[in-house]
């Protein structure tokens, strides 16, 4: 999901921006053609586990915003102990009264959206059965009076290797559209919509169900599977949905489409009167991914950035990971006035994406920006399928630093997020800008590997999730290099797609495939609060001549005095640097010499000191000091130290730094 402080910026530019376009009655709709591709490509072997399978039906009445459903799970126990309760996510509870754990967390305000006072949603199961037994009046509500999670108490437990299906009926009512899914006006973007049933984890024998009631910071979490979803609308809807369109027809003035797909781990799909499909395909190393973008015809020439955005991404993830391995990426680009709450999420092969605003020209790609973020998470959540709720910043946060990486090698590094009017600025950069203008992120009482659930608040969990993990992995990597820590993390997600890797899995590969201890990095990092705190302390230069004063004693007595050892021209000068954070990486200071010389020395900094002594001898004095000067330590508030030296004053340096710092980067944005 994107979220940040440029996407408040937008969703209220935005609504500014925004004129309600009357597009008219709506008309039937051509009755699609079925893709005739299977939903791998080329139609390759199961990729995952495959033990949550569904097979849905759905009915969705278009003027009342609710749906009609069934479906048959086929699960299978894949540990090693035997479950004796089944848990499920029914997501749309969140939205039924203020009372759930999701409003309460919320307080009803998300991602520059309200949520509306007469628009609730919510799900109802009117018949769960197991081998013919109903078990729906014996559903157990563990978290009341949330009512995400109902629980199934088993008259026989599931063994280990056991399969068993449970059918189950369920109604909803549709929320207007807040967060990630609902309706405004005709438009339907229909996600967490389905009795989804929970993960079992832990070490074999000694499984747990993680099924986490729904909260405002979390997204999900579930096993991979094939979904055979049937979906019955009025024949005036353009439909978009998660996988390949297997059969279409109509009825009645109904239509009746079947989608399929294979190792994924949820499904959403969109209905709407007036969406338009463009196309194009994305080229990866062994074949070809058909691209499409849904947007309504007043964002047509959107729809066209978003769709050269998505296939770039498509190319580019695959190059540096793995390949995509579906036949179609889905791009639903939301009405703008449904953007707020339907914009910027990620479901497996279909995305939602933002943006649109007549203040996006041409070269502000925030609308790229988001669109190469929802598909990156295709890799990272949608292959990688980690545990969100507990671990939040193996997606989100793995996701924005690769992002970083697609925005620069398809826009250009120093330029990748905003080129116009002689503005520039990259990824890195405006996150950056967003942590300073919230708070000094040092300051932070949660760790990045805090529970999404479990952060102080809503900031704390955007700025560490998504902000200081990108800073961090991008600290990493400059430390390293870039070459190597880019093949590692191509490892990474090579071993475990298609699980559910934990961050200790990315830990261990990192140390395995960069060949060194890293625990100097990550357990300060991601563990504990207080980030880096480096600074120049001190800078001080004296003229350099030999020893003056009075040496020897007796005849051998003798006084040397200036006249007698004058200063040489040279200079020793002492330059002292403090690191007090919890986090210590290796240090780059950068001398500048008044004859236009400089020098570079290393503070190798993991954590055996908290200060470092450089002391140098010049022919010329001593006029600035750098500290990172290729800017490689993302983690603390930038720091550039590039003042004249004249006595100590480190609090002055410390102030001339943020100072220094601040002009440049204004500077560097809005041009000469």
């Amino acid at each position: 999901m994107y979220r940040g402080g440029v996407r408040r910026f937008v969703v209220a530019l935005a609504v500014l921006a925004a004129c309600r376009h009357e597009p008219g009655p709506p008309k039937v709709q051509r009755l699609p053609k079925p893709d005739g591709s299977p939903a791998l490509r080329g139609g390759g072997s199961a990729k995952s586990p495959r033990n949550a399978n569904y097979r849905i039906e759905a009915r969705l009445d278009a003027a009342r915003h609710t749906i009609a459903g069934s479906e048959t799970l086929t699960w299978t126990n894949t540990g090693a102990s035997a479950v004796d309760k089944l848990p499920f996510h029914l997501y749309l509870n969140a939205f039924k009264n203020e009372s759930s754990l999701f409003m309460r967390s919320s307080r009803g305000e998300m991602r520059g959206a309200t949520a509306s006072d007469t628009g609730w949603g919510w799900i109802q199961v009117d018949s769960l059965q197991i081998a013919g037994t109903e078990y729906a009046p014996k559903l157990v509500f563990p978290n009341l009076p949330d009512e995400t999670v109902a629980e199934v108490p088993l008259a026989q437990p599931v063994a280990p290797g056991q399969t068993i299906e449970i059918a189950i009926k369920f109604d909803e009512q549709l929320p207007e559209v807040f967060a990630r899914t609902g309706y405004k006006g005709e438009f339907h973007m229909v996600g967490q919509w389905f009795p989804k049933i929970g993960v079992r984890t832990g070490p074999p024998g000694a499984e747990q169900w993680e099924c986490q009631p729904f909260h405002a910071n979390s997204e999900f979490f579930a096993d991979f599977g094939t979904y055979d979803v049937t979906l019955t609308v009025p024949s005036t809807e353009t439909v978009a949905a998660t996988g390949v369109l297997v059969a279409a027809a109509d009825a009645g003035g109904l239509r009746t489409l079947t989608y399929h797909a294979d190792d994924v781990h949820d499904f959403a799909w969109m209905a709407d009167p007036y969406m338009k499909m463009m196309s194009g395909q994305a080229k990866v190393e062994d074949g070809t991914v058909e691209v499409r973008v849904y947007a309504r015809p007043e964002q047509r020439e959107f729809a066209r950035r978003h769709l050269e955005a998505a296939i770039g991404a498509i190319e580019k993830f695959s190059s540096y990971f793995l390949p995509y391995p579906w036949a179609t990426m889905t791009v639903i680009d939301p009405p703008v006035d449904a953007a707020a709450g339907a914009g910027g999420m990620e479901y497996p092969t279909l995305v939602t994406t933002e943006g649109d605003s007549v203040f996006a020209r041409p070269g502000i790609r925030i609308p790229e920006y988001v669109t190469v973020h929802e598909v990156g998470h295709n890799w990272f959540q949608g292959m990688l399928a980690s545990d969100e709720p507990e671990e939040a910043w193996l997606d989100e946060g793995v996701n924005e630093w690769a992002d970083a990486h697609v925005m620069a090698d398809l826009y250009g590094p120093h330029a990748s997020l905003i080129d116009w009017g002689g503005w520039q600025a990259d990824v890195a950069s405006v996150r950056t800008w967003e942590g300073e203008a919230i708070g000094d992120p040092s300051t932070l009482p949660s760790p990045i590997a805090t529970a999404a659930y479990a952060f102080v608040d809503n900031e704390n969990y955007g700025i560490s999730t998504y902000t200081l993990t990108m800073d961090a992995l991008t600290t990493l990597e400059k430390v390293v290099g870039t070459t190597k820590f880019m093949a590692a993390m191509k490892a990474y997600a090579r071993a475990f797609a298609f699980k559910h890797p934990t961050g200790r899995d990315l830990y261990a590969t990192l140390e395995q495939q960069l060949g060194q201890d890293l625990g100097w990095f990550f357990g300060p990092v991601f563990q504990k609060v207080g980030g880096i705190h480096l600074a120049l302390r001190t800078a001080t230069c004296w003229q350099t001549h030999k020893p003056r004063g009075v040496f020897g004693a007796g005849s051998a007595h003798k006084t040397v005095s200036e006249t007698d050892a004058p200063d040489t021209g040279a200079y020793t000068c002492e330059i002292v640097v403090t690191s007090t954070g919890v986090v210590h990486v290796p240090v780059e200071v950068e001398l500048r010499f008044a004859d236009g010389s400089a020098q570079r020395l290393t503070w190798d900094d993991k954590g055996d000191s908290t200060w470092q002594r450089f002391v140098v001898e010049r022919s010329s004095k001593l006029t600035e000091v750098r500290l990172d000067p290729e800017h490689k330590i993302l983690l603390d508030s930038p720091v550039l130290h590039a003042q004249r030296i004249s006595g100590d004053g480190s609090a002055s340096l410390r102030a001339a730094a943020r100072a220094s710092w601040w002009t440049q980067s204004l500077m560097e944005l809005v041009g000469p």
